[in-house]
């Protein structure tokens, strides 16, 4: 979300009072001068907020902080900075080799409601380009419970004090003029990809002329927890965020959660929408309560990010999960200023996230199939769920718990006989400890569960290259040159052991130029991406005891989603 990622440098800090909906202050050029934060975890794409023209007033609703009250798509919001800036952050982002996502709004207008009751008086003529009633549907209430997807298409989100006038996008004139804009906003700006807000409020048909004419990989939030008409969005669309899947992931690993209801989603998506490993997966969004606002467990906390970014899928985090935020949604506390944090990035699941990332990036460089290969489910009960994604004898397993961090601890013997790893495949490290454990002769593998943590492991001859658990390798996009700006060491624990590590603040040399190198570093650098100073230590067998990453930067519709 852009007014809550990053200010620009050298903005005096003032509280922001999210309760009430303000803008906070986040730019365009804030996020810009944070990329290496980013980058740090390395995500090779980013999402940010609509930048069209929005509603300008204060209301009893707040401000249009958000970016879904659009009222002129042929004007950018001036609150998030200049022309210019914005140039500018798309050439940053595209510089380091990454993506960029912009969110946008095709099913409604917004409009300042001052008598708070009755039926609203719009004047339509302030809106760019639909100037004019004839665009939209006549205003009529909505029905939230999903049965009546006609109520969910032609009737007007929002509330008495910030109606949103619903389009007629059955309409050839608002489907051509929605097109013409699509087709510059690309052009223009060099995006890679659309994230489209309340796409559940759009009929289906419209998607397929309007993606194939902005020419871009697109994706639709689609609100709705039954997969056989969330994916009817698909079709179209190409692609919708993973509701149906949200709902399961956020119970299951919660303690009174059961992974049955996630494994029965998982198969019944395979059945109802036509390629499930490019769904957006997510576990958080801005219009949802965060993780954290169920339990504060961090153990968790780990292991709902884990299952998000190793699953079948795209992966998105909502910015400020990495740092653990709690915040709910009524108000609306889960769009939390980034940075109130300092831009942490030794927090604990920065550091997790970081680690997992790179697992995933260098994977996907040893399998060309790794994110087009479908998940297999190797254990499943009410409380352990393991699961194996990538080609033959490639595989990353992951075992997700939700034991908490309280857990006792106990030894896994898990069956990898229907793996096929090659004979030559002889040990498994865990990633997340460096760790590693021997296959035995009967094809089964022994490991430790500890302190309710998930375990991640990856055939250790892979490893080489990877710059996890001592490797070698690059750990940013090799087109990103970097220059060390400061130094600071410090002593953290990896594998069990005290390592002493170094921790080098970095930033591109092209931007240290620009904007004078340390005063615009922020703390993301190969040293902080964990695990790095040591090697994996061998215990034999231990007895007891999409093709690219999302990090959101914006949020979604009715409030949407991610972010």
């Amino acid at each position: 979300m852009t007014d809550r990622f990053a200010l620009p440098e050298h903005t005096l800090w003032m509280p922001c009072h999210t309760d009430i909906g303000p803008y906070c202050g986040g730019t365009w050029r804030g996020i810009m001068e944070n990329l290496d934060y980013i980058q740090g975890m390395n995500f090779d794409a980013i999402w940010i907020s609509p930048v069209t023209a929005q509603l300008p007033q204060y209301t009893e609703d707040g401000r249009s902080y958000a970016g879904y009250w659009q009222q002129d798509l042929y004007s950018l919001n001036p609150e998030f900075g200049t022309l210019d800036d914005f140039h500018n952050l798309i050439k940053a982002v595209h510089g380091r080799g990454m993506l960029f996502m912009l969110d946008i709004v095709t099913n409604h207008m917004a409009y300042n409601s001052m008598q708070g009751s009755g039926g609203p008086a719009i004047n339509y003529t302030i809106m760019n380009p639909f100037n004019d009633q004839k665009y939209y549907h006549q205003e009529c209430s909505i029905d939230y419970s999903g049965n009546n997807l006609t109520s969910l298409e032609v009737c007007w989100l929002g509330s008495r004090f910030v109606p949103l006038p619903d389009l007629r996008t059955e309409d050839d004139d608002v489907r051509n003029m929605f097109g013409d804009w699509s087709e510059q906003m690309v052009a223009n700006y060099s995006i890679d990809g659309l994230r489209i807000d309340a796409g559940i409020n759009v009929e289906p048909d419209f998607f397929t002329g309007f993606v194939k004419r902005a020419g871009v990989f697109a994706t639709t939030e689609v609100y709705h927890s039954n997969d056989s008409i969330a994916c009817q969005w698909q079709e179209t669309a190409g692609s919708i965020l993973n509701y149906p899947q949200y709902w399961p992931i956020t119970s299951a690993f919660q303690s009174n959660g059961d992974f049955g209801d996630l494994t029965t989603v998982i198969e019944s998506e395979r059945q109802n929408c036509q390629d499930t490993t490019i769904l957006g997966t997510f576990s958080e969004n801005q219009d949802v309560p965060r993780f954290a606002n169920h339990t504060s467990d961090l153990a968790l906390a780990k292991n709902v990010a884990t299952y998000v970014l190793m699953a079948d899928g795209i992966p998105i985090i909502y910015q400020g999960q990495e740092q653990h935020f709690s915040g709910g949604t009524n108000p609306f506390t889960n769009r939390e200023p980034l940075w109130e944090t300092g831009f942490n990035v030794f927090a604990p699941l920065y550091q997790h996230i970081s680690a997992l990332n790179t697992l995933r990036q260098h994977a996907i460089t040893l399998d060309t199939n790794y994110t087009t290969a479908q998940s297999s489910v190797l254990h499943q009960d009410k409380s352990t769920l393991i699961m194996a994604k990538g080609g033959a004898g490639k595989q990353i397993i992951s075992v997700f718990t939700k034991a908490g961090q309280g857990a006792s601890s106990g030894t896994w013997d898990l069956d990898v006989s229907s793996l096929n790893y090659p004979t030559s495949t002889s040990q498994l490290t865990e990633v997340l400890t460096c760790t590693n454990y021997t296959i035995s002769p009967s094809h089964t593998v022994s490991f430790p569960m500890t302190g309710g943590e998930p375990r991640i492991l990856y055939p250790a001859a892979l490893l080489a290259g990877s710059s996890l658990c001592g490797e070698g390798g690059k750990m940013f996009n090799d087109k990103v040159t970097n220059q060390t700006v400061t130094a600071t060491t410090f002593t953290t624990t990896v594998g069990s052991a005290p390592t002493v590590m170094v921790a080098s603040v970095t930033v591109p040399i092209g931007e240290a130029e620009q904007t004078g190198g340390a005063a615009s570093a922020t703390a993301s650098s190969s040293a902080v991406r964990r695990l790095g100073g040591t090697s994996p230590s061998s215990s034999g067998w231990t007895g007891p005891a999409g093709t690219f990453a999302v990090l959101v930067m914006c949020g979604m519709g009715m409030s949407l989603l991610v972010r």
